[in-house]
């Protein structure tokens, strides 16, 4: 595991440019490295905080304490399963990307949430939406580790019990760290203009 930094500055991290610093930082590109430092701090009883986008996180002035993980592994997958396609992306991918992934690809089911700040990783935390889409249509799997037994999981949308900008993973005292998310879109689908 890489060594985690000290007194990290967050507000450039965070959409908002404000905030004090992390006590620790750790940036991480994989599910493992992941695994590696949720471990590290629960060993050292330390704080953790799970940083994406930073898109809607304000920081304090006097930061925060412990460690913060910032989620930055990248990727994208496609696969097609007859008559639909279910495109995966890692927690940190720009959720940007996603959309003009699929867009791209001549996918339908998020085209309308282009411009969203963040990353994909949060959109499955707030259900994430806008003009008449949100992720909680689409969403097929989230894979996630359990921050007291390092043990991975996947939740599928019933699991992620979503409601308006909400779902379990948003709740005080959820244990799951998102890994990735898997969307079930339509090949060639009409696109959504309500």
């Amino acid at each position: 595991m890489k060594e985690p930094r000290p007194l990290v500055p967050l507000g450039p991290l965070t959409t908002l440019e404000l905030g004090g610093n992390a006590e620790l930082l750790i940036e991480v590109e994989s599910p493992s490295e992941t695994k590696d430092a949720v471990g590290w701090a629960a060993d050292r009883h330390l704080p953790l905080t799970v940083l994406g986008g930073g898109s809607n996180v304000v920081v304090a002035d006097l930061g925060l304490p412990g460690l913060v993980v910032r989620i930055a592994n990248r990727g994208i997958e496609i696969s097609h399963e007859h008559d639909r396609v279910v495109l995966t992306a890692a927690a940190g991918e720009t959720w940007d990307e996603v959309v003009a992934t699929a867009v791209a690809e001549n996918l339908a089911g998020i085209e309308c949430l282009s411009g969203i700040p963040g990353t994909a990783g949060a959109t499955p935390i707030q259900n994430v939406g806008a003009y008449g889409q949100e992720v909680a249509e689409v969403i097929e799997s989230v894979r996630v580790l359990h921050r007291l037994t390092l043990e991975e999981s996947t939740l599928d949308a019933d699991g992620c019990e979503f409601g308006y900008r909400s779902s379990v993973l948003r709740r005080p005292g959820n244990p799951f760290v998102v890994l990735e998310v898997g969307f079930s879109l339509r090949l060639g689908g009409a696109p959504t203009l309500s």
